[in-house]
């Protein structure tokens, strides 16, 4: 994976030339920033213009393999250079040692092979050669569907609503875009719909073509023209801009309805959008494509028509119907039908590998023994072994990828099937990898996330579960899955041990994924010294605490084996100096030698015992640190320094801290000023343990400091507090502890009068509001039009509100809100019903609410349906009343 070796090479390097005090002679340090300058210039073939075309020239595939291993030797030697350094105490010893002659001889080779291989790439010309757009002439056409080798299921509501949009208003032309993944039914779909006798009727003309990866303009209007042009002329001798004008003119006056399959750029829509008359006709262009962003430009006002999943009914029909057809004995039989349905669930609503499995059934006999034996060894890779096409259309969507994100997708292959993915765990991975390229001024995070958002608008990555306006988790569909890992082999990006692996091949990994007990090899040790990653997933052994002793993991750089347990906490662990993520459970103390990780941005440790722990001080020596995740009852105090003197150390690039616990004596000032750029911060709100007047006001003064955090966004905090005080905290006017810029407020157990929530309506930027149980408390609450103006998001979670009231002042509540979430809400008897006419409500929630607020909830959908206003859903949900 070069594009991603060359990222990580230059952010090893630039880190070389940061250390202090610097153990590079300034003659040495030439040669590094040479080196540099050479990684520096061969990124900038991997981002620059064109370089698509030629990615599938055997040449360059080559050459990105040289690539890609030059830099993994060159990342190799600099961070065995930076471990001895580390290591050693004395810097002379380590000048005289490391980099003297031989690292230059060393150097000086690899700048010659990187200097070598971008002036072989420089050399070569590659004559591109786009493919048609349409194969030209009247099969350009999509032949009309067979009873047997084509068969739809499924796709009825999708039918009837593209097919509205199609034949409805408006008048004027329009655009219908159907969005999904490749090998979903969006061509099927199109086809279906293309070839129905009513559309037929309805369209003086209609046109297909298939515009593919690379299309080529001229194909493109030719292709249009041969289904559209009512005279005759030579478009051989006619220019382009001559074509697209001779378009225009032949749709000119008609009903049409031209088909685009399968684009994948803005180019290609661009080039011909102008030749599509509007004549307030109701004329149609219906384009295909796997990448929303796509999707959205070319309509921009109307989202596309999103492509579902099959149910497993739906994949059992298509498969029966695909493989026995309508034979009558076969269908009727129950043990084939229910082998049949097990094949059908493990293809996971994916229409295309349904018909890959009925393909590969379609070749031996229709029993249950013959279906048993398939049944039982079939598996996304089995789909993709058998079929070449199924591989061809996946790759499709990779090889269309742009460089810096082929890693980030192929890493999702390393995490065992069926399973949702933290969402904040992958962007830390990505970024410990070192996948991701800065962009100044934006952070880390923030161009993680705009990766995963571009790989999910690619139908490449599949959301799971949302809170509110983002995603919590993600997955990826089995046979995508597949495909990954053995691209990712190819690549030598990671190596997976999957379950019951017989034999783990001990060759030079550098990311090493198990889906099995490591604790299987513990006997052998597995010995890695160029390994960056170790991970594991689906375990719950306990490890010794001197497992990682003897592995030479030197140059590791992601340890993540929370699934396991450590007794104590294993200590050879502060020898792996370049570690950037690190993820223990663990039953002891974090050792103060913890600062020794230097190079360390994620830290994760959860403690398996309830007993409070305590984060070392030493954890302000890490200033690189960025996130911390700890599971437990955990403390953490400031440094025992003068502020008076401003010499006291702060965690400057620290954004999350997750779930520590705040007390009445250790939550100050001085702690606040020592994480100033906390993005992010989850607390558990706990006395002393007296549970008296003056401790609870205690607790209250300590969280006034959160105000001083100007760049907290994220606060959840969990209250630990006794019920009988009606108002633990002397109500939250006097507490005024919001942070100023502050989006997401989450309370819990915090025990205040409804009449308090007024603060928080004043916070200016408040978007997300979760007050969960018992965070406020009495039988009313009553709202107006004053406050909450930015508020998109709310959930109020309260077992003893019986009337929710809105103020008599002529306007609503939440003037921005989009979702309303009321749960364990049994005594509810009044909702505003004002809360009905806030123009941009989309959905209301009810789970487990009382039958007077179930019923009011569905009043104001009625209303608002009654005054022409359909889109507002109201859902109702019973949970366990717990």
């Amino acid at each position: 994976m070069a594009y991603a070796e060359v990222t990580s090479l230059m952010q090893t390097l630039q880190r070389l030339m940061q250390l202090h005090p610097c153990p590079v002679k300034p003659k040495r340090r030439k040669k590094i920033e040479s080196l540099l300058q050479k990684v520096s210039l061969l990124q900038g073939f991997f981002d620059g213009p064109g370089k698509d075309q030629y990615s599938d020239h055997e040449d360059i595939k080559y050459l990105e393999g040289t690539i890609r291993d030059v830099s993994c030797k060159a990342e190799d030697l600099v961070e065995e250079i930076m471990f001895e350094y580390s290591s050693s105490s004395g810097l002379k010893k380590i000048a005289t040692k490391f980099l003297g002659t031989n690292l230059y001889r060393k150097i000086k080779f690899i700048e010659a092979a990187i200097t070598r291989v971008y002036d072989d790439i420089s050399s070569i010309k590659v004559t591109p050669t786009p493919s048609s757009s349409c194969y030209g002439g009247s099969h350009c056409l999509p032949q009309p569907l067979s009873s047997q080798k084509d068969v739809v299921v499924g796709l009825d509501d999708d039918f009837l609503r593209i097919a509205d949009k199609l034949t409805g208003y408006p008048s004027k032309l329009d655009v219908v875009a159907i969005f999904g993944m490749g090998g979903i039914g969006k061509t099927t779909l199109a086809k279906r719909i293309f070839h129905d006798k009513l559309i037929e009727y309805h369209f003086y003309v209609r046109a297909w073509v298939t515009v593919s990866q690379r299309y080529k303009l001229r194909n493109l209007l030719l292709d249009l023209l041969d289904f559209t042009s009512r005279g005759s002329f030579k478009m051989d001798e006619m220019t382009n801009e001559e074509l697209a004008e001779q378009l225009y003119k032949s749709l000119k006056g008609r009903r049409y309805l031209i088909v685009m399959d399968d684009i994948w750029n803005a180019a290609a829509w661009n080039d011909v959008r102008k030749c599509f008359p509007n004549d307030n006709n109701g004329s149609r262009v219906m384009v295909t494509s796997r990448i929303m962003k796509v999707a959205r430009f070319i309509n921009p006002y109307n989202p596309p028509h999103q492509m579902r999943f099959l149910t497993a009914d739906e994949s059992w029909k298509l498969l029966r119907e695909k493989v026995l057809g309508l034979d009558p004995c076969c269908c009727n039989d129950y043990k084939m039908e229910r082998i049949g349905m097990q094949i059908a669930k493990k293809c996971k609503g994916l229409p295309l590998a349904v018909v890959m499995v009925s393909g590969i059934l379609s070749k031996v006999s229709a029993t249950p023994s013959r279906w048993s034996a398939v049944a039982e060894s079939i598996h996304s890779s089995f789909v993709t072994q058998e079929s070449r096409e199924c591989v061809d259309i996946l790759a499709l969507s990779y090889n269309h990828l742009p460089p810096h994100l082929k890693a980030c997708f192929l890493y999702m292959g390393a995490f065992p099937e069926d399973l949702e993915i933290p969402v904040w765990r992958l962007i830390r991975l990505w970024a410990a990898e070192g996948f991701i390229k800065l962009e100044s001024p934006k952070t880390l995070e923030w161009v993680a996330q705009e990766y995963l958002q571009d790989l999910i608008d690619r139908s490449l990555i599949l959301v799971g579960k949302r809170s509110y306006d983002r995603v919590k988790t993600c997955s990826i569909h089995d046979v995508l899955r597949n495909f990954c890992l053995e691209e990712a082999q190819r690549e030598k990006l990671l190596h997976v041990v999957r379950r019951f692996e017989p034999h783990f091949s001990q060759g030079i990994h550098r990311r090493v994924h198990f889906h099995s007990d490591i604790f299987a090899y513990s006997s052998y040790r597995y010995s890695n010294p160029y390994l960056r990653s170790f991970l594991s997933s689906k375990a719950c052994s306990v490890l010794e605490d001197s497992y990682f002793g003897c592995m030479g993991f030197k140059l590791l750089r992601v340890l993540d084996v929370v699934s396991y347990s450590f007794h104590g906490f294993p200590i050879q662990v502060i020898k792996l100096i370049h570690l950037r993520y690190l993820a223990l459970s663990i039953n002891s103390e974090l050792p103060r030698t913890i600062s020794k990780l230097k190079n360390l941005q994620t830290l994760i440790i959860y403690w398996g015992t309830k007993e409070m722990r305590t984060l070392p001080l030493d954890i302000w020596k890490m200033p690189i640190l960025r996130h911390i995740h700890v599971k437990g009852d955990v403390l953490l105090f400031e440094p025992l320094v003068d502020h008076s003197k401003k010499n006291f150390q702060v965690l400057g690039n620290l954004q999350t801290l997750c779930t520590i616990t705040i007390s009445t004596i250790n939550f100050s000032h001085g702690l606040v000023a020592t994480i100033p750029n906390l993005k992010t911060l989850a607390s558990n709100l706990v006395t002393s343990g007296n549970h008296d007047a003056f401790d609870v006001y205690w607790l209250g003064s300590c969280l006034n400091n959160l105000v001083q955090m100007n760049s907290l966004e994220t606060l959840k905090l969990l209250f630990n507090l006794p019920m009988k005080n009606p108002r633990p905290l002397n109500s939250i006017q006097r507490w005024n502890a919001f942070p100023p810029n502050l989006k997401k407020l989450t309370l819990s157990c915090s025990l205040l009068p409804w009449e308090d929530a007024k603060v928080l309506g004043k916070l200016p930027n408040l978007e997300v509001l979760k007050l969960k149980q018992f965070s406020f408390q009495g039988p009313e609450w009553e709202t107006n039009e004053e406050g909450f103006h930015q508020l998109k998001f709310l959930l109020v979670e309260s077992r003893d509100l019986v009337l929710w009231k809105q103020a008599s002042t002529g306007g609503y509540p939440f003037p921005a809100l989009q979702h309303l979430v009321l749960r364990f809400c049994y005594k509810l008897k009044e909702i505003p019903c004002e809360i009905g006419d806030i123009p941009s409500l989309q959905v209301i929630e009810l789970h487990s609410c009382s039958p007077y607020a179930m019923k009011l909830a569905k009043m104001i959908q009625e209303e608002q349906i009654d005054s022409g206003n359909s889109c507002l859903e109201v859902s109702f949900i019973q949970l366990d009343r717990t």
